[in-house]
Formats: C-alpha cells, sequence, structure tokens
C-alpha cells in the first residue's frame, strides 16, 4: 500500500510541470534540495535511489492513492504501469482534485475516509490468515 509514492529521484515525471501549481505541498526546487541531502551525490536514477527504475517482477500486490493534483502523480502512475508490465498484481487509484496526502483530511474530506476504507479492506483481504 503507497500513499503518494516518491519512485523517481530524478523527477524526471510531467506532472511536476502539469501540476506545479495545484500542488500546494512541493516545489521542484524543494524537492531538488531534499533529494540532494537524502543522495549526497549518489545516482538518483540507480534502483536503490528511484523504485521506478528498479526490477518490480515478483512483488506482492501493489495499491497506490495519490492526489490527481499532486507533483508526484506521474511518479505513481509510471510505477504502476511498470509493474503490471511485470506481472505485478497492481492498481493506481487516482482521486480528482486532491492534493498530497488527502487522507490526512479525515473529519474534512469525504474522499479521505473513502480513501482510508479502500486501504483498510485491501489490507484485510491480504493479511487475512
Amino acid at each position: 500500500m503507497l500513499l503518494s509514492p516518491v519512485t523517481d529521484l530524478t523527477l524526471g515525471g510531467e506532472s511536476w510541470e502539469t501540476r506545479a501549481a495545484s500542488d500546494l505541498y512541493f516545489t521542484r526546487a524543494q524537492a531538488t534540495g531534499l533529494i540532494q541531502a537524502y543522495l549526497g551525490g549518489a545516482n538518483p536514477s540507480a534502483p536503490e535511489a528511484s523504485p521506478l527504475f528498479g526490477d518490480l517482477a515478483g512483488l506482492p500486490p501493489l495499491r497506490v492513492h495519490v492526489g490527481g493534483d499532486e507533483v508526484l502523480l506521474d511518479d505513481s502512475r509510471r510505477y504502476i504501469a511498470r509493474a503490471v508490465a511485470a506481472g505485478v498484481d497492481a492498481q493506481l487509484h487516482v482521486w480528482q482534485g486532491m492534493q498530497h496526502v488527502f487522507q490526512n483530511g479525515v473529519g474534512s474530506l469525504a474522499a479521505s475516509v473513502e480513501s482510508l476504507d479502500a486501504i483498510g479492506a485491501f489490507l484485510a483481504e491480504r493479511l487475512r490468515g
């Protein structure tokens, strides 16, 4: 279960441009600084840094929930597309009009409750022994 995952530390997704005006949480400059501090000179396209570029075959079932208005949207889209191509049971859930980790809006956003309910159902199904 992934919520608005960062899967590409090269910042190669189109949504870094197409969602820049609507994303209230991240800017490219802010992300670039965080990535440089995190990587300390390591290659951002190495699979150890950016899961998008790794071998996704054999992963367990994945569900990704991401807001439709965030710069990380394409990280999610591309990751799920690669996972499906690798034979993984993977699904993307894009919540239109939502920002990064909108699930923290429980009590004020219906989408938060719906997303968390879907996450709970997915986990309950997978963890049932």
